[in-house]
């Protein structure tokens, strides 16, 4: 089983930040990754290399995913945490799967990996497109 660090390919020497507001969320942040990310209430100033961030049960998922790609750097990483189906409902999680991926790809970003984030919760990996990537 390949560590934490690979599976979510975390930047290294760079920070990483975890936000989302269930106790299960939380606690899987501290289990999977000790002190390797960062739990924050609310995101730091500047872009990141690294996001995960559970997927809020209410609102505007293009909201969402337009916030989330404007605090990542050119080549960083958006995990977006969220139930899987069978406990959508008990977790109280109205969107779907489809819902989640379709709103961050209309967002224009990409989905290139999928993790298990505990079992009961799934995660997917949203880059921006190479093509879109602001040349330094």
């Amino acid at each position: 089983m390949p560590s934490p660090w690979a599976k979510f390919s975390l930047p290294g020497s760079q920070p990483a930040y975890a936000r989302g507001t269930t106790p299960e969320f939380r606690k899987g942040i501290r289990k999977t990754f000790g002190p390797l990310v960062d739990w924050v209430e609310s995101w730091p100033p500047g872009p990141h290399a690294w996001l995960m961030s559970e997927v809020p049960a209410e609102g505007s998922l293009s909201r969402y995913f337009r916030e989330l790609e404007a605090r990542l750097e050119g080549a960083g990483s958006l995990w977006v945490v969220f139930p899987k189906k069978p406990f959508m409902k008990e977790l109280a999680f109205p969107f779907t799967w489809m819902d989640v991926q379709k709103a961050g790809l209309s967002s224009g970003l990409v989905d290139n990996k999928i993790a298990a984030f505990s079992s009961r919760l799934t995660s997917i990996r949203f880059v921006i497109p190479v093509s879109r990537r602001k040349r330094g």
